[in-house]
């Protein structure tokens, strides 16, 4: 399932996010790549921990659609990417297991689900587009200010070249309690059929039937 959400963070909060933002010294990008992504990766990071991001991934453990459709179990190695003309990520796979520091120590956290949150109105640059390959062909989304796309880690994908302007964006990863991508989009489907019974007829014999149906489905399949 991809999901895009759009005005998950309002204008005049990205615009004091970007004020903050110029006044950053973000780090060669390659810092955090694998060792063949490393080849093919051009831009420049500010990474966790950091105040910005704490802020902005907060927005975001916040926000109802975004959990129901992650079921987040942890989120990880979070970063804020600034690509400038000329720059950008050729096609790559995210590491299915990345490092979660705690203390002293490190755990191995799966990745199931990858995030892209635009946090650069379009007008500000060119290109950069988000571009995702799947059985059918690329898709690619060009993100506007406060849109997060959010998709399965297991596609090939690239960021295209900004041609002008400056894009920032915050990327990071989620382990989902349903790793099972199907599993979550059922369990997804199935709030949303909730959330419309409720809305539409109040607990009815319906929602109590969609209820049951939902929280076994978690039950039976969510994992921590």
């Amino acid at each position: 399932m991809i999901l895009h959400i759009q005005n998950l963070i309002d204008t005049a909060t990205l615009s004091v996010i970007r004020d903050k933002l110029a006044a950053e010294t973000f780090a060669d990008g390659r810092e955090s790549a694998g060792w063949a992504a490393k080849e093919v990766k051009q831009n420049q990071q500010l990474r966790a921990p950091h105040p910005l991001i704490d802020f902005v991934l907060g927005r975001l453990q916040k926000h109802e659609v975004l959990q129901q459709a992650a079921r987040p179990a942890e989120f990880v190695n979070t970063m804020i990417n600034r690509y400038q003309p000329g720059q950008s990520y050729g096609t790559h796979m995210d590491d299915a297991l990345m490092m979660k520091r705690s203390g002293d120590s490190a755990s191995p956290i799966r990745t199931d689900i990858s995030f892209t949150l635009g946090l650069t109105p379009l007008a500000d640059y060119e290109g950069g587009e988000l571009v995702i390959e799947d059985s059918s062909g690329e898709r690619s989304w060009r993100l506007d200010e406060g849109e997060l796309l959010l998709y399965p880690s297991h596609f090939l994908h690239r960021v295209n070249a900004v041609t002008s302007g400056t894009r920032h964006a915050m990327v990071g990863w989620i382990e989902s309690m349903l790793p099972d991508v199907q599993e979550r989009e059922i369990c997804f489907d199935l709030f949303q059929a909730l959330q419309h019974e409720f809305q539409t007829h109040g607990k009815s014999v319906q929602f109590d039937r969609l209820s049951k149906s939902y929280n076994n489905l978690l039950r039976r399949w969510a994992k921590r």
